[in-house]
């Protein structure tokens, strides 16, 4: 029973972390009390335009990644519906949901890289900035909704 129970948390967990990066890119893209382009770009179109390129990669690249997690996370509620859940089907998808979510971080932190890279050196601490900021950003979110 212990182990249905965290095969369950951790199912969850597993779920909000998801829901939580798909969040985090549909901010960045939608919402509209981000300043677009942020202001670190302001008068620097050539380098937002490289910013919004890289943006619109990464969501491309991961699209499929977002479709195989929900995938397999439909067939892990599926496993856990059942009266004895076998636990190596569980574990399979759980590793499976954990190999997709590590593919789409590295995605984005290759993209960040590339386009880094791509900067002139005068660019790069602005990139650092908004970054660091939108990371400000993201911790000040999750602070106030877990209280």
């Amino acid at each position: 029973m212990k182990e249905k129970i965290l095969y369950i948390v951790l199912a969850v967990s597993v779920g909000i972390n998801v829901g939580f990066l798909s969040s985090l890119i549909y901010i960045n893209s939608h919402r509209p009390g981000i300043n677009c382009p942020p202001h670190e770009f302001e008068n620097r179109p050539e380098q937002f335009e490289k910013f919004r390129i890289m943006l619109d990669s990464v969501n491309m690249t991961n699209e499929p990644y977002f479709f195989a997690v929900e995938d397999a996370r439909g067939k892990l509620f599926e496993t856990l519906k059942s009266d004895n859940p076998d636990t190596h089907i569980v574990d399979s998808l759980l590793g499976r949901i954990s190999m997709i979510q590590n593919d789409m971080e590295k995605n984005i932190v290759r993209n960040v890289i590339r386009l880094k890279n791509e900067l002139p050196e005068s660019d790069k601490r602005m990139l650092i900035d908004f970054l660091e900021r939108r990371n400000q950003h993201l911790k000040s979110i999750k602070k106030t909704t877990n209280k």
